[in-house]
């Protein structure tokens, strides 16, 4: 029996499976539903050796999470250039799995690196972080509203410290305003604390890495960026050149070309914009340092404030691959737990269970 080729067209409540032969014949093509238990009955009964694509929609996850155990050879799709798909006119779920399934059978599918599970973990346990600062920064910014529609300035450069804290509970309100303020000032009691716990738990885990102890002696890089560096770009050993890992982060000019004529245009956007987004954090700050002042100053003279902060971004993603490769390089070659996780990561591997029917 040759191998089969199953194409996934993938939603919140529902999922579009067509299964395709070696020689492109359509087996079957049928609707079902993402409940748990209906989807493992269906996939583990899938005959082996079978391949299968699906999209990196926004639950991908749950869906990579059941199946990766079932020992089918999973592929990931990237949306954005599959371009068979988003360009059709004629555009419904089955007719979408099919072209998934044809697109992986013939070689032509435009794949994403599936993450190992500690990655993705670890990769949840950043990003919450950053969603808990953002909402702490929510908070501050309604706080501030409040003062400015009142005709109020803090007499402190931050009302949020201790003696900006007694100012803000002083403050004459109306009740309305009164209301919002203890509410958002409680907001931020309870935010302080899950990020103290967090970073206690990040700065732990950066103890342990090589890596992460060397990010950290990058300027501008702390413990929560080193360990979001980690986490967003996973397995290291995807990019041979820095200019590839440059690319990733989506902080590279975008290039046409088109016979004799070549131009640039603004950076790519491509890839994870959390870890774009930490780059640029550390940008702001290495801006301070004494080795990337002039650096930063020279190109802000040049091309202004928000595009020497993006060039000197990329000069800190380049300097962390060289920072990283040194790191991996004294501690010797990897262990067999994690050549076997970057095996599983993408495709199909011998660890993994062999199901039949």
């Amino acid at each position: 029996m040759g191998k089969l080729y199953l194409g996934v067209d993938l939603h919140k409540r529902s999922c579009w499976v067509t299964v395709l032969d070696a020689d492109g014949h359509l087996l079957e093509s049928r609707k079902l539903g993402t409940d748990q238990w209906e989807l493992l009955d269906y996939f583990g009964k899938v005959r082996k050796p079978a391949a299968l694509a699906v999209e990196a929609t926004f639950n991908w996850y749950y869906f990579l999470n059941l199946v990766e155990p079932l020992g089918l050879e999973l592929h990931l799709v990237h949306p954005w250039k599959t371009r068979a798909i988003a360009s059709a006119r004629i555009k419904h779920d089955r007719l979408d799995s099919r072209v998934l399934a044809e697109l992986l059978r013939t070689g032509f599918l435009a794949e994403a690196w599936i993450a190992p599970r500690a990655v993705r973990e670890r990769r949840q346990l950043l990003r919450y972080r950053v969603h808990t600062v953002q909402w702490a920064t929510r908070a501050k910014n309604c706080i501030h509203a409040i003062l400015n529609r009142n005709g109020m300035r803090s007499p402190l450069r931050s009302p949020f410290g201790p003696r900006g804290r007694q100012f803000l509970e002083g403050v004459e309100l109306a009740s309305p305003d009164r209301w919002e303020v203890d509410g958002q000032l409680a907001r931020l009691d309870l935010l302080a604390g899950q990020l103290r716990e967090l970073d206690r738990e990040i700065r732990k885990r950066t103890k342990a890495s090589p890596v992460a102890q060397a990010l950290e002696q990058i300027p501008g890089i702390g413990p929560f960026l080193a360990w979001l560096l980690i986490a967003e770009i996973g397995d290291f050993q995807r990019f041979p050149t820095a200019k590839h890992l440059a690319s990733y982060t989506g902080l590279v000019p975008s290039l046409y070309a088109s016979g004799e004529h070549r131009w640039g245009g603004a950076i790519t956007k491509q890839g994870s914009t959390v870890l774009r987004w930490g780059l640029v954090q550390a940008a702001h700050r290495a801006a301070l340092s004494p080795r990337f002042q002039d650096y930063y100053q020279r190109q802000r003279e040049r091309h202004g404030a928000g595009k020497a902060t993006v060039a000197l971004a990329r000069k800190l993603a380049v300097i962390a691959y060289y920072r990283w490769w040194q790191a991996l390089k004294a501690a010797g070659p990897p262990k067999v737990e994690e050549v076997r996780e970057r095996s599983c990561a993408g495709a199909w591997s011998e660890d993994r269970p062999y199901l039949s029917d």
